[in-house]
């Protein structure tokens, strides 16, 4: 925000070097009384904005940003939230809180920790913010992030949430929710149980998530839970692209972020709910190690604590090859070359463990992961909304940034995010 007012030679060259003509940014809002008294989470805590007595700079920026003849969309941030925040928090079948589920090795998003969706309480309070936000605002685009579930390194998540508000959902919507449950608690049963043999067969053959299921002799409620899970989210936001809309006479409209496609049914995005309704844009994020790479560690170290005598080169085959990315050329050896931190205070957004990580995976890996997950995404969307990928300014050196800008030409897209322009621009020469 204080970028857009007090740094004009940087938006110049935003729009001048970089052709930008959006900005995104996130504030707090003056809220009235009934609105902040709507408010799921306790001690002061806030969803998806906080509030200010004085949102005066906010209104400049706006003013400045379209003054510029750009457009500006307000940034919120909301269904991941505090550990303290229990009687909204997602839970597994078995009722656990997601914040008292045990640590896992490598899950550095285990810290994203789910407000459930479907808690009336929460509902309420988000179709009225967004509602609210949006009117008085003179915003061109309401954007929302961490609207999902967590990336599934952390994959004890992706057994909630299954609390009596999400059940009676599953039961409305004509799912068998105690079959879905009685499914997955079969597969995890199953997965621990796997041998050596079994998985270096199955790291031989290249096995997709169909062939899993059928190998661990999973049933229909699988797919259908991870669906249901999915829904829940899709028609969250698509209340809140709903009331957007519907509050601004379609002046201003509506986008969530969202992980690629490999990996958004696992977090809870199903493409089609976003492309039907749930969002007026596709923006997937492009972080490889949170989002793409610890996943693969946290599951090929999981095998192999499973199972006994597994080698790593074989969880680790067996892993990329269950989310296509055994033609990359990752590393398949050792989960350690894989170079995540064990935990995410090992792992410092920024610090010297993602420097690491970034330091062997760019260019080459950075680009091979974003072309395959571009194309899918291509393929998957047929041009039906804008799509818009994130490039990684701070991450990735300029000749990767400029590769994959090109890139989204070639394949068709609408543009690109800048997320982060360091190495693009230096501010110091400005």
């Amino acid at each position: 925000m204080k970028e857009i007012l007090e740094e004009p030679k940087y938006i110049d060259a935003l729009q001048k070097k970089l052709r930008v003509n959006v900005l995104l940014a996130g504030s707090s809002i003056a809220m009235p009384s009934w609105l902040r008294e709507m408010n799921p989470l306790e001690g002061g805590r806030s969803m998806f904005a906080l509030h200010t007595d004085d949102d005066s700079e906010l209104i400049r920026a706006i003013e400045e940003t379209h003054r510029r003849g750009m457009r500006f969309w307000l940034y919120f941030s909301g269904h991941h939230n505090s550990a303290d925040d229990r009687a909204v928090m997602a839970e597994t079948f078995e009722g656990i809180k997601f914040a008292d589920l045990p640590p896992i090795k490598y899950a550095l998003s285990q810290g994203e920790l789910t407000t459930c969706f479907e808690k009336p309480i929460v509902k309420d309070y988000v179709r009225q913010l967004f509602g609210y936000a949006s009117r008085q605002y003179d915003v061109d685009m309401m954007y929302v992030s961490h609207t999902r579930y967590a990336t599934p390194s952390f994959w004890t998540n992706l057994f909630g949430c299954a609390c009596r508000d999400c059940r009676d959902a599953a039961e409305g919507m004509g799912y068998d929710f105690d079959g879905m449950k009685r499914a997955m608690q079969t597969l995890r049963t199953a997965l621990r149980n796997l041998d050596r043999k079994t998985v270096e067969r199955a790291a031989q053959s290249r096995m997709t998530f169909g062939d899993f299921l059928s190998l661990l002799g999973a049933d229909n409620g699988v797919a259908d839970w991870l669906y249901f899970r999915a829904s829940v989210v899709g028609n969250a936001l698509k209340r809140m692209h709903d009331v957007v809309h519907e509050s601004t006479n379609n002046r201003c409209g509506f986008v969530t972020d969202t992980h690629n496609p490999t990996m958004s049914l696992w977090i809870g995005h199903n493409y089609q709910d976003l492309i039907g309704g749930g969002s007026d844009g596709l923006h997937p994020l492009s972080w490889c190690d949170y989002q793409h790479i610890s996943v693969v560690a946290a599951w090929a170290n999981q095998l192999c604590e499973w199972v006994d005598g597994l080698d790593e080169s074989t969880a680790l085959r067996v892993v990329m090859a269950f989310f296509g990315w055994d033609g990359l050329g990752l590393p398949d050896r050792k989960i350690a070359d894989l170079r995540i931190g064990v935990d995410s205070s090992k792992h410092v957004l920024y610090g010297d463990a993602a420097r690491s990580f970034y330091a062997y995976f760019n260019p080459d890996l950075t680009i091979r992961l974003m072309t395959h997950e571009w194309s899918r995404m291509t393929a998957l969307n047929r041009g039906r909304i804008p799509a818009h990928p994130v490039i990684k300014g701070m991450e990735w050196p300029e000749k990767v940034c400029r590769t994959l800008m090109e890139r989204t030409g070639e394949l068709g897209l609408d543009g690109y995010v800048f997320q982060g322009t360091q190495n693009l621009i230096d501010r110091e020469k400005l």
